[in-house]
């Protein structure tokens, strides 16, 4: 959505006023389905996607001869890598390029959030704080973390790959927080995941797309 439609229509998508069911949303799925419903795109074609443990899904990179060659995934997925894999080496990574280019370059990211469950002085304070780049610090230098304001140096970063990860931040013209996590629980976690689940067993996004509309909390 981020790449083909533009952050002001993925904003009302993932707020609920635009709907799954919309010439921007139907095009999104008519580009992931050019890729994800071609066989020869796909190990395994729909089974495979359907039926692949999130985890094992980039382990075809390390078969010889690969079974992979690209895998689309979040910065955290070298946590599901062979033991001794070296990124840069083994394995390597680029910032996934726009589909369009009048929608600049953006990045979806994920992350933690904090919110004050009593408003206080003093809560704002430390709310205040962690939006410093002095309150990451030590976590980006221990390598536990992307430091997502200003002011945090490349040179905190200890490895090659998470400098790497902080500069496709950088260059970003704008980056969006993962809109399955921003939509309601009953959609983001529930009818998006089943409808799209439904779409690549082979229903019609005629017969998806509503489904997951209708399941938008009142």
């Amino acid at each position: 959505m981020l790449r083909t439609a533009g952050a002001e229509k993925y904003d009302q998508w993932t707020a609920g006023t635009l709907k799954f069911d919309s010439p921007e949303v139907r095009n999104a799925f008519g580009v992931v389905g050019n890729i994800w419903l071609n066989p020869d795109y796909v190990v395994g074609g729909t089974t495979g996607i359907q039926t692949t443990f999130f985890g094992d899904s980039p382990l075809g990179l390390f078969d010889d001869p690969p079974t992979c060659y690209l895998h689309r995934q979040a910065s955290f997925i070298p946590n599901f890598f062979p033991e001794g894999t070296v990124v840069g080496e083994d394995v390597d990574y680029f910032y996934l390029p726009p589909i369009d280019a009048a929608m600049g370059k953006p990045v979806l990211v994920s992350g933690n959030l904090v919110s004050l469950a009593n408003d206080t002085p003093a809560g704002r304070s430390v709310i205040e704080f962690m939006m410093t780049a002095a309150s990451v610090e030590a976590e980006v230098k221990a390598g536990n973390a992307i430091g997502p304001m200003n002011g945090v140096s490349l040179d905190w970063y200890p490895t090659d790959t998470q400098r790497g990860f902080a500069e496709i931040l950088i260059n970003a013209d704008t980056f969006r927080f993962d809109g399955s996590d921003l939509m309601p629980g009953a959609v983001g976690a529930g009818s998006f995941w089943t409808g799209a689940t439904d779409w690549v067993g082979g229903k019609s996004l005629d017969e998806a797309l509503p489904s997951i509309d209708a399941s938008w909390p009142q």
